[in-house]
């Protein structure tokens, strides 16, 4: 009887340590994915440095809004200052400029 049972054994000891491959493989990935993660905090993709936005001689932004890829400027105190300007957060580039008229 005991002779029958080592294969059973074998069998089973092999599937542990697979499966405790499997687990320490798992476990490597999650920290690897956590530690880059953590790495990564503050920084919101690749920023464009400084950018420069053309502001008419006594005009001043009034508001500004951001929907996460745009940045939504709004000129005023002026009749020449009434303006919105919309500039691309990814590339810094002014993607156009909406002139508000009375």
């Amino acid at each position: 009887m005991a002779e029958t049972e080592i294969p059973n054994l074998r069998g089973l000891k092999a599937v542990v340590v697979v499966m405790g491959v499997i687990i320490v493989v798992g476990l490597l990935v999650v920290v690897v994915t956590i530690a880059n993660r953590l790495g990564g905090m503050g920084k919101t993709g690749p920023g464009f440095g400084t950018v420069d936005v053309a502001v008419p001689a006594g005009c001043e932004v009034v508001e500004t809004v951001s929907d996460g890829t745009r940045l939504i400027l709004r000129f005023g105190s002026g009749e020449r200052c009434r303006r919105i300007v919309i500039v691309d957060l990814a590339t810094g580039r002014t993607l156009g400029t909406v002139n508000l008229t009375p």
